[in-house]
């Protein structure tokens, strides 16, 4: 029986590298000896299919998996991309950051080097602080511009909108290379994934087939709903696969995350859409319904002065929606 081929599209960023355009992405819920052992056959299964690049992050917990599955795979180290991120509290020293995470992974160096979230918290990481307390997200990333380098080959952010975009580039004088967000077809990022590419910034999508349900049924609908499964069974695949087609096809990096070998080897097997199909899934957020994944999360909605927000943020501090409740990414 022949391995499937990992599907070769790659991408071209903004320092000139090229970067696959589907990876594997690490995150498993938790933290158990088992899963952590599941993760490293997981990841070596992917690399020896094809795959070569890897997200995690601090907050994940599994760094040293990671850095051992990359060591165990056989695959030269040079030929796999590792994206790593740092949580609120390190904030104030990314350099530390960065060298904790080496420390974990057992690697010589990291590819990308994200900021997890624009907000920030106290280094002891019981405070969390709004979105003009230092360190602002651009303090930070002035930081993290000094760690590009051997040990840090590229550096980006995750779940940045036009907003915190904007008030970012304003001020940097390195580009960020990727944007990591939120982006499934009931929250599709229109608006948001053009502007990140006409500024030279590649995106990057996480819960591109929608969680699975794991924090809000609704998203659920990405592999159930008639609209995507009538598609993919036109194309001979699965929903899965479908989602991360649509995604790859907008020029969107991909990072599904699976325990599951079997479910690896479906979602390689990209597909190509029309124009209708592709259309068709960009309107579901209106057909089906919007979904934001972000607001079911209940590690990261925190209470503050007696009001919900995500890591101490709004969604108007973040950029998600004005002050009418309009989406506005």
């Amino acid at each position: 029986m022949s391995t499937p081929e990992f599907c070769t599209t790659t991408f071209e960023l903004n320092n000139g590298k090229r970067i696959p355009a589907v990876g594997l992405g690490t995150w498993q819920g938790s933290g158990n000896e088992t899963e952590k052992d599941k993760i490293r056959d997981t990841i070596i299964h992917a690399l020896k299919s094809g795959c070569r690049l890897i997200d995690t992050a601090q907050i994940y917990f599994v760094e040293p998996v990671v850095g051992e599955a990359v060591r165990k795979s056989g695959i030269p180290r040079e030929e796999i991309t590792v994206i790593t991120k740092f949580w609120s509290e390190w904030h104030h020293d990314p350099a530390t950051a960065l060298q904790r995470s080496l420390d974990a992974l057992g690697l010589d160096y990291i590819d990308i080097f994200l900021m997890h979230w624009p907000c920030a918290a106290t280094p002891d990481n019981k405070t969390l602080l709004g979105i003009d307390e230092s360190p602002t997200f651009v303090e930070t990333w002035k930081m993290m511009e000094a760690c590009v380098g051997e040990r840090c080959r590229a550096i980006g952010v995750s779940n940045f909108t036009q907003k915190t975009l904007d008030a970012l580039l304003k001020e940097t004088t390195v580009i960020p290379v990727v944007n990591q967000v939120e982006l499934h077809a009931l929250n599709p990022n229109l608006r948001l994934v053009p502007y990140c590419h006409e500024k030279g910034i590649r995106v990057m999508s996480w819960s591109t087939m929608g969680g699975a349900g794991q924090y809000t049924s609704r998203t659920d609908a990405v592999l159930t709903n008639p609209l995507f499964t009538r598609i993919a069974e036109r194309h001979q695949c699965s929903t899965g696969a479908l989602a991360l087609s649509w995604a790859v096809q907008r020029g969107i990096i991909v990072i599904p995350k699976s325990s599951s070998t079997k479910r690896i080897d479906e979602n390689i097997k990209l597909v190509t859409l029309d124009k209708e199909e592709m259309d068709e899934i960009n309107q579901a957020q209106h057909t089906i319904g919007r979904v934001r994944i972000a607001d079911s999360i209940s590690a990261i909605r925190k209470v503050v002065d007696g009001k919900s927000t995500i890591l101490g943020w709004t969604v108007q501090d973040f950029g998600w929606e004005d002050a009418q409740g309009n989406w506005l990414c």
